[in-house]
């Protein structure tokens, strides 16, 4: 059996980023492979720059979409051409990632040795502290609040995690799979627009019977762009909203819970001083009262 991997790298506005990661590509242990890259309608000096970029890196495929897509539909674009490739896996990386040599491999063997195996996330180092763990395996929360914790999130990388195991999901900003799966569960859903896609796309495949792993010796860094400001209002509607949402459909008996537990939340939060947090999270949770799926943003 082929054990190609198409390789697809979602860019939006970031050359420099897209270019680093598919040189970290190029220099696989694996060398069964194909590389593109997905423009998901940048602006015309960043998609120069790119085009420059990948005319000294022959045989890497520039695929267009304009205008911009949003992060589900650019990561839909990017399923849509991993699926035309002659290949049985497909792995999506964002453009603010490297890999290391041998991750590829490391996600090929896992498959190979694990028939049931569908979606697998990396071990995601941060690219300034590469010490540090950003993400070791994705779980979501049994209890309370019902979040999705980034296992092994802000600390050494000191081993803990040695073998591959299973978990809920694989972070969006690197996903290998089965081509098979991507066929059989298709692409993100846009009525998250952001945050929570990856959780659904796993735990559908894992209904699928595809299911889904954390392999540490796939490690890979992030440059990770931390939510402040208006990114950070957006990031608290958007979970709040999408956690209720994911909730309703793949766990209905705790969405009550969930939503109870988070509503509790906003007097505490107004009595620790954090209303405007507490206000952003009474927004999401009126937006998912009110059934309303996809971009919030005004």
């Amino acid at each position: 059996m082929s054990a190609r991997v198409a390789v697809v790298v979602l860019h939006y506005d970031r050359p420099q980023g897209a270019l680093a990661c598919i040189d970290s590509v190029l220099e696989s242990t694996h060398p069964d492979r194909t590389v593109a890259v997905v423009d998901n309608g940048s602006s015309a000096t960043a998609l120069a720059a790119l085009e420059a970029g990948l005319a000294t890196r022959p045989g890497v495929t520039l695929v267009r979409v304009s205008p911009n897509r949003g992060y589900t539909g650019g990561m839909n674009a990017a399923f849509a051409h991993a699926r035309s490739c002659d290949a049985p896996y497909v792995w999506l990386l964002a453009d603010d990632v490297t890999v290391e040599p041998g991750a590829m491999a490391a996600f090929v063997d896992t498959f190979e040795a694990h028939a049931n195996a569908g979606v697998a996330g990396a071990m995601t180092l941060y690219a300034d502290a590469p010490d540090r763990i950003w993400f070791a395996g994705g779980i979501v929360e049994p209890l309370l609040l019902g979040r999705a914790i980034h296992r092994g999130l802000d600390t050494r990388d000191d081993g803990l995690w040695r073998e591959p195991d299973r978990v809920d999901f694989a972070n969006g900003s690197c996903l290998f799979a089965r081509r098979a799966t991507v066929e059989t569960v298709g692409g993100f859903d846009e009525a998250y627009f952001t945050y929570w896609e990856d959780v659904d796309w796993c735990a559908r495949a894992a209904a699928a019977g595809h299911e889904v792993w954390f392999v540490p010796a796939a490690r890979i860094r992030h440059a990770v762009t931390p939510d402040t400001g208006d990114r950070l209002d957006r990031a608290r509607r958007y979970d709040m909203r999408n956690r209720l949402i994911w909730h309703r459909r793949h766990r209905p008996r705790r969405v009550a819970h969930v939503f109870l537990w988070s509503l509790l939340q906003l007097p505490r939060l107004v009595v620790l001083g954090r209303a405007r947090e507490a206000g952003l999270m009474a927004s999401g949770l009126w937006a998912w009262c009110r059934g309303r799926t996809g971009r919030m943003d005004p």
